[in-house]
């Protein structure tokens, strides 16, 4: 059997051990908040480029007050800036396909093994 002075000693121990892992703890997390924060103010440094003034933007139409031709010639444009680009980007491509095939294998240079 366990003399009384003997439980005292283990809860002590106990009570230390607690204190120690919730000082680490507490540290730990000290640390990672001191973290979150220099990232915060970062994040704060990077938007502040961000802040503009609202008279300065432009303010968004209505379509349901606007004419059906303004709204008709507004999509028309939109289409056609989108089949542009489309058409430029299948040219890119089309342009990138004949330079890969008519490479000149007469010209190419070839290891000394392989002829």
């Amino acid at each position: 059997m366990i003399a009384w002075w003997g439980w005292v000693l283990i809860w002590v121990g106990l009570v230390l051990a607690l204190l120690l892992v919730l000082a680490f703890l507490a540290f730990t997390l000290f640390r990672k908040a001191m973290a979150l924060m220099h990232e915060l103010s970062a994040v704060v440094d990077k938007t502040s480029a961000l802040d503009v003034d609202f008279s300065e933007l432009s303010k968004p139409q209505i379509a349901v007050l606007a004419e059906m031709t303004q709204i008709r010639a507004q999509h028309e444009a939109q289409q056609g800036r989108r089949a542009e680009v489309k058409l430029a980007r299948h040219e890119r491509r089309i342009a990138r396909a004949k330079r890969i095939i008519t490479r000149d294998a007469s010209t190419a240079q070839w290891p000394e093994g392989w002829s």
